[in-house]
């Protein structure tokens, strides 16, 4: 019965007005858009629609299972489309010295400034270790080495962050304490914001040389409980959480939406958000840190036929009004080329962050 009328409110939200702003190009200037897009540049706008049109037409009368071949997946709430995929994609991570560059820090230790530190290192304790013997930081040295010996990594990362910035090349470096399979490489895409359904969580693995891909894909807006829960499934397989923007909007989104539907749950793993690192690497270097421009200057890539996040919402209504897939497919492509510029930005800022 709560599920029942859960979804009645969602298909309700279906029919509200759009949440993106059509803009002239120089009021692009005013926006850097809080890094989750709600709004598209006029020329941009009719670009789009064009694509839209042309999907429609390519795509009459064809299965989502011709189009995007794929498996029903399934759970106690309901089903749900799986679209796995797999590319070449290179993945660094700072492997190198990332422990030794962590625990020579005394300043992670409660107490321990500039200047103690100073003092701890001319008396000869040079790391975190060597302070386990010292009769005043002994125990949170020992506490501290603990969370590291134990893979403790997001209780690490926490200590880490009382003392300093998210974007400090040394949290950057923690990654390099996890294997490459411990990282879930996640974005999402929803009906808009504040509360709106998501409709497709994809999710990369770096193996051996390659990307895999799972995206869940929600068909109607009654299948968003059950991929919720299949995707946490999947997620639970992993230590770590790479994002763009994932702690301020993809996390918070997931957890919200699993509270709309009484399916509490917490992610508590160590997350990378990768936004933070580049806003400190290249944030002079171009107009602005979305997606899309660090895509176009940093990694040489620039999206054709492309549907913008701003506009997912507009296409997936578009799909459910019509059932042509052609506007789903646009959303599928947009959502995976996220995770593999992801992957790749990672390595660039392995490369640019640990020198």
């Amino acid at each position: 019965m709560r599920f029942d009328r859960a979804i009645k409110s969602l298909e309700r939200m279906l029919s509200l007005k759009r949440e993106y702003d059509i803009l002239e190009e120089k009021e692009n200037e005013e926006f850097e858009a809080g890094y989750i897009p709600n709004w598209i540049l006029n020329s941009n706008y009719f670009q789009v629609m064009r694509l839209k049109k042309q999907l429609l037409k390519e795509y009459e009368g064809v299965s989502l299972k011709k189009a995007v071949p794929g498996t029903v997946v399934s759970n106690n709430f309901g089903e749900c489309y799986l679209i796995s995929s797999e590319c070449h994609s290179e993945f660094h991570k700072p492997s190198q010295g990332a422990r030794e560059a962590i625990i020579s820090n005394l300043k992670f230790l409660h107490g321990i400034g500039e200047k103690t530190e100073a003092d701890l290192k001319r008396r000869g304790y040079q790391t975190i270790i060597d302070l386990t013997r010292h009769p005043k930081w002994g125990k949170l040295a020992r506490e501290f080495i603990h969370l590291l010996d134990m893979n403790h990594f997001k209780r690490v990362q926490e200590v880490m962050w009382r003392w300093i910035p998210k974007s400090h090349p040394l949290s950057f470096r923690l990654a390099g304490l996890n294997q490459d399979e411990d990282f879930a490489i996640i974005d999402i895409e929803t009906l808009g914001l504040f509360s709106r359904p998501i409709i497709l969580l994809g999710a990369a693995h770096p193996c051996e040389g390659k990307l895999k891909v799972n995206q869940y894909l929600v068909r109607n807006i009654s299948e968003e409980n059950a991929a919720l829960k299949i995707f946490m499934e999947e997620l639970e397989q992993y230590n770590a959480i790479i994002s763009f923007n994932g702690r301020s909007f993809d996390i918070p989104f997931i957890e919200q939406r699993l509270n709309y539907y009484g399916l509490t749950s917490i992610i508590d793993k160590v997350h990378f958000d990768l936004l933070h690192f580049i806003r400190r690497v290249w944030r002079h270097m171009v107009p602005s840190c979305n997606l899309s421009t660090i895509e176009d200057y940093v990694l040489g890539l620039t999206r054709r036929d492309e549907v913008p996040g701003a506009l997912v919402p507009e296409f997936y209504r578009e799909y459910l009004e019509t059932n042509n897939v052609g506007p789903l497919v646009a959303i599928i492509n947009h959502n995976r080329q996220d995770v593999v510029s992801l992957a790749k930005l990672f390595s660039k800022l392995s490369e640019a962050l640990v020198q």
